[in-house]
């Protein structure tokens, strides 16, 4: 687990910052960097349908995490890189599908230097040490082994599956919280 801590700032509240990363709320000037992350073919390759997102989709998204920021603290949070100060994506939760789903989505540029699973990590601990949030799930195409390999270092396991789009989705939890696997 890096090492993090948290602060705030008088501009917008971060919730942990590590040596590589930042994570905090969101702002409306993240909307550009956020609608060129998913019109990206390669980062929406495995989210949903598979398809790129239009900038109203961004529009959307950062208003919804706006308002879970104001009602209720936790959402996906931003997740900003300390040296240059780019919006990188998003690491944290929501509960639009009836349960809390833990997930997180970075611009193609941020893959492959371990950012995906420190900017997990850092959320997970703080949804769970913060908000103390409980029975966190997490799901993937199976196909997406980069995702894969990082909820099973974050120490969850499968704990049930659904469909989407007419395939299977891998929903994982930590085993602890769900001894009987997903029940719905």
């Amino acid at each position: 687990m890096p090492e993090l801590s948290a602060e705030n700032s008088t501009s917008m509240k971060i919730h942990a910052r590590t040596e590589r990363l930042i994570l905090r709320e969101w702002d409306a000037s993240d909307l550009d960097a956020f609608a060129e992350i998913i019109s990206d073919p390669e980062v929406m390759t495995h989210i949903g349908n598979g398809e790129v997102r239009p900038r109203s989709s961004a529009e959307e998204f950062i208003q919804r995490v706006l308002e879970h920021q104001s009602t209720r603290g936790w959402t996906r949070f931003a997740v900003e890189h300390v040296e240059s100060g780019d919006l990188m994506g998003f690491s944290g939760l929501d509960d639009k599908i009836g349960r809390i789903d833990f997930g997180w989505r970075l611009a193609k540029r941020f893959w492959g230097v371990g950012y995906g699973y420190e900017a997990s990590a850092v959320a997970l601990w703080v949804a769970q040490n913060t908000f103390s949030l409980t029975h966190i799930t997490s799901q993937s195409y199976p196909e997406n082994v980069g995702s894969v390999r990082i909820i099973e270092k974050l120490g969850m396991v499968r704990i049930g599956e659904t469909e989407e789009f007419s395939k299977v989705v891998h929903i994982y939890g930590f085993e602890s919280e769900w001894p009987d696997g997903l029940t719905q």
